[in-house]
């Protein structure tokens, strides 16, 4: 004799038949992450708005929130360091031409450094807000493709959360573009270099590339990050002004 569950992969059902059934929903590597995002995503819909669109968005400024801190670091450091840019395109002019293998380099190198640490500026600092995201957008990635709860959830003119828009046009990853541009707007720009400014402008169009063909659920909570990252930056940069 043995049990037999015939189901959907429901976490609130499988906890009712044998706690042990909750194994089923492989929520992968980044279970440590998805699992809490997917109960707290859950406990929203359930206790404050049943609806599981509305659920991350407000789950998303809520981990912006919890991050603010460290990206206020990180943006105080991109403030800093677009301050110091004429300064740094000054010693790239002094040793202009120089091969990697030329002894000068180093000099080179050790300048920038002492004027790095002189303004107390971390020359990696304005990639720590899109490294924060990182680790969210896979475990969003992997809640939305495991989580049958969320499969039919709809949200404003979105039917299904767990897949692409439906629309001829796409709207939530144009938005998501759109507030990418604005949020390269907002953000102090670290260099003057016209290469690298022209890829930094390119970003947001492979982005949209990228998300065009992804579930709207994960759209939404880029688009999310992005709006609330806005927010955070016109309140940074009213504080660089002061």
């Amino acid at each position: 004799a043995f049990p037999l569950y015939v189901g959907p992969k429901d976490l609130d059902l499988l906890k009712d038949v044998d706690p042990k059934l909750q194994q089923l929903v492989d929520f992968g590597w980044f279970s440590i992450l998805a699992k809490p995002l997917f109960l707290a995503m859950k406990w929203i819909h359930d206790n404050w708005v049943p609806n599981y669109g509305w659920a991350i968005v407000l789950l998303t400024i809520a981990i912006n929130i919890v991050l603010f801190p460290l990206k206020l670091t990180s943006l105080k450091s991109m403030k800093k360091m677009q301050m110091i840019q004429p300064q740094v395109q000054a010693l790239n002019e002094k040793y202009k031409g120089l091969s990697m293998r030329d002894p000068r380099k180093q000099k080179q190198n050790e300048e920038m450094m002492a004027l790095y640490q002189k303004h107390g500026v971390n020359p990696v600092g304005g990639c720590m807000p899109m490294v924060l995201q990182i680790p969210f957008f896979f475990a969003f990635y992997k809640v939305l493709s495991v989580a049958i709860e969320l499969r039919g959830a709809d949200w404003l003119w979105v039917d299904d959360l767990s897949r692409p828009e439906t629309l001829a046009i796409r709207v939530l990853p144009i938005t998501m573009v759109v507030s990418q541009f604005a949020m390269q707007k907002l953000t102090p720009a670290t260099t003057v270099n016209p290469s690298q400014q022209r890829i930094m402008y390119m970003m947001p169009l492979m982005m949209g590339f990228f998300f065009y063909g992804v579930s709207s659920g994960l759209v939404l909570y880029w688009l999310t990050s992005n709006l609330v990252g806005a927010g955070q930056q016109l309140l940074i940069n009213k504080i660089g002004e002061r």
